[in-house]
């Protein structure tokens, strides 16, 4: 499909929900939703960024999320281990850094260690302006308290400005779409998110295809982004 769009939001929040329910759907187990939702999720961003958008932001793990069975997570953080070759392929021929956010000392070595592999692989890309960046053992709540403890153990204020360069994810999204049928952000880029569009697909994330894509960021596009002025 030809890329019609006139107005494109540089900087996209991806919450990617439903991967277990559509294992149970089709007779799969949780992890096999997991697998699958990767891959997707690698495939949907590639589609991202040809369309036009230069900052992905998804929301791949939460800080709630480690609290979820043993084996689950383990699975997770093997995938993140599996895929590294084709997320680095991928990424490398689009021209995309990576960066991953949250409280990755929560995670165990070897997952940090991949990741800080796939980071340096991409990071020739960084001046490409092209960035997924990845939310693992990520809660919003948690980098805002961080980000204020920061600024009172150097006795300094803040301003808006500076308080949002001190966060972990910098960047305000103008867009961010949800999957799976749910209609709130769960603890992702809550002060990022003030006056980000929220598009919600009644879909399960491995069923949101580039076409669901499109007919988003088509959708954003229609939108009036006024900031609590009159138009």
């Amino acid at each position: 499909m030809e890329n019609t769009l006139q107005i494109v939001p540089r900087s996209v929040g991806l919450i990617m929900d439903g991967n277990g329910r559509w294992a149970k759907q089709h007779d799969l187990s949780r992890t096999d939703g997991h697998t699958k939702g990767i891959y997707h999720m690698i495939s949907l961003v590639a589609h991202m960024f040809s369309r036009g958008v230069k900052n992905v932001i998804c929301y791949g793990l939460s800080t709630e999320n480690l609290e979820r069975p043993k084996e689950e997570i383990e699975h997770i953080y093997q995938l993140m281990i599996d895929v590294f070759d084709l997320f680095v392929t991928t990424f490398s021929e689009i021209q995309a850094s990576v960066k991953y956010i949250g409280k990755l000392n929560a995670l165990p070595e070897f997952v940090r260690n991949s990741m800080l592999r796939s980071e340096d692989a991409l990071r020739k890309f960084a001046s490409s302006g092209k960035t997924i960046y990845i939310g693992v053992a990520y809660g919003s709540r948690h980098e805002i308290i961080d980000a204020i403890n920061a600024a009172i153990q150097r006795g300094e204020s803040v301003t808006e400005e500076s308080f949002l360069a001190s966060l972990s994810m910098p960047l305000e999204p103008e867009l961010i779409i949800r999957t799976g049928g749910e209609q709130r952000l769960s603890n992702f880029l809550l002060y990022q998110a003030s006056y980000s569009e929220l598009y919600f697909s009644p879909k399960l994330f491995p069923a949101f295809t580039e076409e669901d894509l499109d007919e988003a960021l088509a959708w954003y596009q229609s939108r009036q982004r006024r900031f609590g002025l009159i138009s």
